[in-house]
């Protein structure tokens, strides 16, 4: 009864933030998207009849002036009642002159348009209130340098700072990885600050093609990492002083001669300085069965190392398969844990979550050789990956190939430096408008994609996904609420231009239509275009939540 009863009120509170997340972010986008058409209507002469944020009955409002404001019980939208909109009601004779469909062409369109300017406006301000409130970033400090990269073949290393690209000051790394991915295969000059002096570092960032669900763009990469690799290591053969101290694969190294051990990188860099034996503490890691699952628990243990040789045979465990699901493609193609991956389908493997992953992806089903290395000798296997019914980022049915091994997901997690970054009035605006002109794009790409059918109809959501984004925003933070509640914004004004009957695209499209043939749309052709749209927007809004459900409840 204990469990039920904490259960119930856990959901019950979960459902309220989550109904209450909506209503915020529902109501401030309608709120402004209706404003926007009022503000305009009035100030061009038509008569507001009614403001509500809203459908259905009234729960409460004010008459102000010529106009009621209310709020409504149905918090799914909203809407402005203009005398005159409806062709099948009578004009008051005091309202004549000022109904919304005697105005000329162009008013009308103003009008229409205006909802959803309000809504990409009201997307610059949040974006404008994110770039110039303070906001966490981690240091420009780098972590760690992929082998054989860009950075590496420049001389970059584990603990340069950069200051500047271009002459131009990097505030974090955020700012970084900006400038660096709009550099692609085009040659740049980084500012390094290493050990108190300063040096300009040449580099040309290699190209990566990133992929979407809506396009793929080429970004640039120097094969940076601001996060350091955890001092967890594995010993390359049985045969090494590594072995031979009882080290092993996946202790993560804590204290040398004494001294804690931050990082691998830290680590690495001492080992090689080091002459004769030495003391290494480490955790060591130990399976301990639980009910549903496995834990691990981690056992302090000391070993002296002679380190008098050159290679004392350890190496960072970040190609390390840490775990083989039973029953997987991994385990089916005799991938064990401990097994130090080499190649994939012919390619040398340095950095796992950028390689492999991509060459893991790009088969699929397709089989592939696998190379490892383990007890310090090479092994190649024939690996077929299984396929596992998803959803991607567009929320999109795909089937996604599964390997079942791989690393420890631990590895990058590192400490880092974290400053507090706030960019000046200036740069924030530029940023809001780089940032608001990319949603509108972005949106509008995949909004073409699903009409054209190059996108999944599954990918339309509704209330019940919009409702469960809101409430993961909101318990990440006010900041990516106010993110989530422009990208949203954005998403309805564009929607809402659509020339669907009953939507705004179609008012503007009609006013172009009247502009042209210099005489307005017949009644008949208004009414049977306001039915069709009523249907039309009907269906997708079922179609919407049907998305929804199976989204929920069914998967």
């Amino acid at each position: 009864m204990h469990i039920t009863l904490v259960g119930m009120v856990s959901y019950l509170h979960s459902a309220g933030l989550t109904l209450l997340s909506f209503a915020v972010l529902i109501s401030v986008i309608v709120f402004f998207h209706e404003v926007g058409h009022l503000l305009v209507g009035k100030w061009l002469g038509v008569k507001a009849v009614r403001f509500s944020i809203g459908f259905g009955p009234r729960l409460f409002g004010v008459q102000w002036g010529e106009t009621e404001y209310r709020v409504s019980l149905l918090p799914l939208g909203g809407y402005v009642k203009f005398a005159g909109d409806n062709p099948l009601e009578q004009l008051a004779p005091e309202d004549r002159g000022r109904g919304f469909l005697e105005q000329p062409p162009r008013k009308k369109a103003a009008i229409a348009f205006a909802g959803p300017a309000a809504n990409f406006l009201l997307a610059l301000v949040l974006y404008f209130a994110l770039n110039a409130s303070p906001h966490r970033d981690l240091a420009s400090i780098v972590g760690y340098v992929k082998p054989g990269s860009p950075a590496a073949q420049a001389g970059i290393e584990y603990g340069d700072r950069i200051v500047a690209v271009d002459g131009e000051k990097v505030d974090g790394f955020l700012m970084l990885q900006e400038k660096i991915r709009a550099h692609a295969g085009q040659p740049l000059t980084m500012t390094v600050v290493r050990g108190g002096q300063r040096m300009d570092v040449r580099l040309t960032p290699a190209v990566h093609e990133e992929t979407n669900p809506i396009e793929t763009v080429k970004q640039g990469r120097i094969g940076i990492s601001a996060a350091p690799r955890i001092a967890e290591i594995a010993v390359k053969s049985p045969q090494t002083p590594a072995a031979r101290a009882g080290l092993k694969t996946f202790d993560l190294v804590v204290k040398l001669g004494g001294e804690p051990v931050r990082n691998y990188e830290e680590l690495a860099r001492r080992l090689s300085s080091l002459r004769g034996p030495v003391s290494i503490e480490v955790l060591r890691r130990r399976e301990v069965t639980a009910p549903g699952g496995t834990l691990w628990a981690y056992d302090p243990v000391q070993v002296t190392l002679d380190a008098s040789g050159a290679d004392p045979g350890v190496e960072a465990a970040d190609l390390t398969l840490f775990a083989v699901q039973p029953g997987s493609a991994a385990a089916e193609a005799g991938l064990r844990r401990g097994d130090r991956v080499v190649s994939m389908a012919g390619k040398p493997i340095v950095w796992w979550f950028d390689e492999a992953e991509a060459i893991r992806r790009a088969k699929g089903a397709e089989p592939f050789e696998m190379t490892v290395r383990r007890d310090g000798k090479p092994v190649t296997v024939t690996v077929r990956q299984h396929l596992r019914s998803a959803r991607d980022d567009a929320g999109v049915r795909v089937q996604l190939p599964e390997l079942g091994a791989a690393p420890d997901a631990a590895i990058f997690s590192g400490e880092t430096d974290r400053i507090w970054v706030r960019y000046p009035i200036s740069e924030a605006a530029m940023r809001s408008f780089t940032e608001t002109a990319g949603a509108i794009r972005g949106l509008a790409l995949g909004i073409a994609k699903i009409v054209s059918g190059r996108i999944s109809s599954e990918a339309i959501g509704g209330p019940l996904m919009i409702a469960d984004v809101a409430r993961k925003a909101a318990d990440e933070g006010w900041q990516v609420f106010v993110y989530v509640m422009a990208m949203i914004s954005v998403n309805l004004g564009l929607m809402n231009l659509i020339p669907l009957p009953v939507l705004d695209g179609f008012h503007v499209l009609s006013a172009g239509i009247e502009s042209v043939r210099r005489r307005p749309l017949s009644l008949r052709f208004r009414e049977i275009a306001n039915v069709v749209g009523i249907a039309l927007v009907l269906g997708l809004m079922l179609f919407a939540l049907r998305n929804d459900a199976m989204r929920k409840f069914f998967e």
